[in-house]
């Protein structure tokens, strides 16, 4: 716990980071001094109140996204106004991150930050069954919106193609620097496109002129409507969200037909660019072994990128020191190759779920009724199956979580649900288009009573049921 105490002295005594450079991959402000204190006290009553209640679990969230396709009058499928299908795996990626299962996930070095998880004192909840620093299920769900702002259902969910000739927009492309696109969009597109952002998490994607080095950048999340407490870089209702470069969205993995900057993307760069929106820092506090406030974070020397190999760099940092283990590279906030991350951890949960709980451009998200996530389906075969099928769950009976295996050949809108033994709708697993592929989808029961439940798949050309029972 030393790092986090360090954290709060060096917020308190007004040493801040304000003063460090912005990575070249990421082009997020770094937050405030005042903001990063409001933050600091909202989640310590966020823990007190967990421990007031003794319950550790997080809410679930899920949250509507839109994308905002930014083009110049090309066809869908060129860029940068690219196939929704892309759109799709960009959704899949962000649910199987932020629900701990990402791209890569199993490459989790069986010895990871065991000792940086001593040296820290961690609480058991840091931690895996092996000691390691824990990769945390964050809870929050994302899907892609199947409503406008006036009820309309939209042709394709989640997607606004917008032609920026008939908008009168001068074309992303033209900016050069940083801070020509950033203000362009936050002076001009965003507020011109914005939808509710108290209903639904923006996400603007674009072409970008190649002299501007970063990928994507985000708003933080504003903690408090009163004027005078206000940081660098908060979303406001006008221009609260991410936006993102075309070719950085999506997974060449999950969907190899895209458009992509490079065979190794896989959708990371909106991965990070969340994590800001809910109020993460990047892994090297954007110095020299700065604090993220984060106590299970081992301190880096400054940003990694390519694809690092555990332990990386032990010793880089003293005060702390992170020797024997070495920097998280892994960790969705460097900046490491996309398939070389693949992890949060449990206080940088505790630091989304705070935001989520607090922020006033957070706290209402999900709750409109507007779309249905996918939840809990990973499809990390990468194979295309033959035919559908729908497989016995496991194990049966459960208590209280159980696995359900599907198989889908061609991209079809999917409505996955599980029913009592009466026929009554429980609960809607999935209601949206999927790309083909091999899933697993988790139900978890523990706040269902024991008994007999059914599950149903529906596409457009196959529907099956099965049952299931719950004994507690």
């Amino acid at each position: 716990m030393t790092k986090y105490i360090l954290a709060l002295l060096l917020i308190l005594s007004g040493t801040a980071t304000n003063s460090q450079i912005i990575g070249e991959s990421c082009g997020t402000p770094i937050p405030g001094n005042q903001w990063e204190i409001i933050f600091s006290q909202m989640i310590n009553e966020f823990r007190a109140q967990q421990t007031r209640t003794g319950n550790s679990r997080f809410v679930e969230y899920t949250i509507p996204v839109i994308f905002h396709m930014i083009h110049s009058g090309q066809s869908i499928g060129s860029f940068p106004n690219i196939q929704r299908e892309q759109i799709i795996s960009q959704i899949t990626v962000l649910n199987q991150d932020f629900a701990g299962t990402g791209f890569n996930f199993q490459t989790y070095p069986a010895n990871a930050f065991i000792q940086w998880a001593i040296n820290q004192s961690l609480p058991t909840e840091n931690k895996d069954s092996l000691g390691r620093v824990k990769i945390a299920n964050i809870n929050i769900k994302f899907c892609l919106a199947e409503k406008d702002t006036n009820g309309n259902t939209l042709s394709e969910p989640g997607i606004e193609r917008i032609n920026l000739n008939t908008r009168g927009w001068s074309n992303p492309n033209i900016f050069t620097t940083p801070a020509a696109l950033r203000t362009y969009f936050d002076g001009t597109i965003k507020p011109q496109s914005i939808w509710n952002a108290k209903k639904y998490l923006n996400i603007w994607i674009s072409d970008k002129n190649a002299a501007v080095p970063f990928t994507g950048f985000s708003t933080l999340p504003p903690l408090s409507t009163l004027p005078g407490i206000a940081g660098n870089g908060e979303g406001t209702d006008s221009t609260d969200g991410i936006w993102s470069y075309s070719s950085a969205v999506g997974s060449a993995f999950i969907f190899p037909g895209g458009i992509y900057a490079s065979p190794n993307v896989r959708g990371r760069t909106i991965t990070h660019e969340a994590g800001h929106y809910f109020g993460l820092r990047h892994i090297w506090a954007d110095g020299n072994c700065l604090t993220d406030y984060c106590a299970d974070t081992p301190p880096a020397f400054t940003s990694n990128t390519g694809f690092p190999v555990y332990p990386l760099n032990p010793g880089s940092c003293s005060s702390p020191s992170n020797s024997p283990n070495g920097e998280m590279y892994m960790n969705y906030m460097d900046y490491s190759a996309d398939p070389a991350k693949y992890m949060f951890t449990y206080d940088q949960a505790v630091r989304m779920q705070t935001a989520m709980l607090n922020s006033p451009l957070r706290n209402t998200l999900g709750t409109h009724g507007l779309c249905v996530a996918v939840l809990g389906i990973n499809n990390e075969s990468g194979n295309i199956p033959e035919g559908y099928e729908l497989k016995q769950n496991y194990p049966n009976p459960f208590n209280p979580v159980t696995k359900i295996g599907f198989s889908i050949p061609k991209s079809t809108f999917v409505k996955f649900v599980i029913y009592d033994a009466l026929g009554q709708e429980v609960i809607c697993l999935a209601n949206s288009e999927i790309l083909p592929g091999n899933y697993e989808v988790d139900f978890d029961g523990e706040k269902y009573p024991s008994g007999i439940y059914y599950y149903k798949i529906e596409t457009g050309s196959f529907s099956e049921t099965k049952k299931m029972i719950l004994l507690k």
